[in-house]
């Protein structure tokens, strides 16, 4: 069902109103400061030289800031164009994908879009990484012993016991869906420390290899806990395999 006269002109003054906002909040702070010299004339300084780089760090910082605000912004003044361009061809209100009408409620959150909420574009994020990564990391992976198969703990089981107590790492560093908890933001996070398969945190054996015993902590528990919900699962199965 297409728009009416009447809620075209709504959604046009909804347009309108916002574009003036959007410029006069733009000539009020110069937009966003881009229109002034870096980093002298943002600082007040008439040189660089004697300020300390972790100053020049900060203001580096909120210039890359307010660059991304200003581009936010034209951004979104091109959308709010396009939408009012569609308003006086007469097809505002219908997806430029699919051509079905986009729904009234979408329109009033978002007043600028011309597509419905199935093929609004850039739904689905990139997996691209920068391609410095491909010969950086952690320093762990350039020592002698990383590239061996063995148990001793070496410099990744160092790393990792320090990277559990905090890193500069979040959840957008990451590409796997699964890290969701500020505990799993460094590499490797669900690897046990010190021993391979999970029995040799509670398995323990003399010098010789003999005398196996159990140590009967959380470890052995959680295995045991572990080991009865699979074979619950197994059992299920069987049952419904007959």
């Amino acid at each position: 069902m297409s728009l009416t006269t009447q809620e075209m002109d709504h959604f046009k003054q909804i347009l309108l109103s916002r574009k003036d906002e959007i410029k006069e909040m733009r000539e009020r702070n110069d937009s966003f400061g881009n229109d002034t010299e870096f980093p002298k004339e943002s600082t007040g300084e008439l040189s660089n030289y004697d300020n300390h780089p972790g100053d020049l760090g900060t203001e580096l910082f909120e210039k890359e800031k307010d660059i991304a605000l200003n581009d936010l912004h034209e951004k979104e003044l091109e959308d709010i164009d396009a939408a009012l361009k569609s308003i006086d061809e007469g097809d505002y209100g219908v997806c430029k994908t699919c051509g079905q009408d986009i729904i009234k409620e979408r329109l009033e959150a978002v007043p600028s879009t011309l597509y419905c909420k199935e093929h609004s574009p850039g739904q689905n994020s990139s997996d691209d990484r920068p391609v410095e990564e491909a010969v950086s990391g952690p320093d762990y992976k350039r020592r002698s012993n990383d590239g061996k198969d063995a148990t001793f703990f070496d410099a990744e089981d160092t790393w990792q016991a320090v990277a559990k107590y905090g890193t500069s790492e979040t959840p957008s560093d990451f590409t796997d869906p699964d890290k969701r908890d500020y505990n799993e933001m460094y590499e490797d996070s669900d690897d046990d420390d010190g021993y391979v398969e999970e029995y040799e945190s509670f398995v323990a054996t003399d010098i010789t290899g003999n005398e196996r015993s159990v140590i009967h902590n959380r470890n052995h528990e959680e295995y045991e806990e572990e080991l009865d919900r699979e074979e619950e699962r197994q059992l299920d199965k069987d049952k419904y395999d007959k």
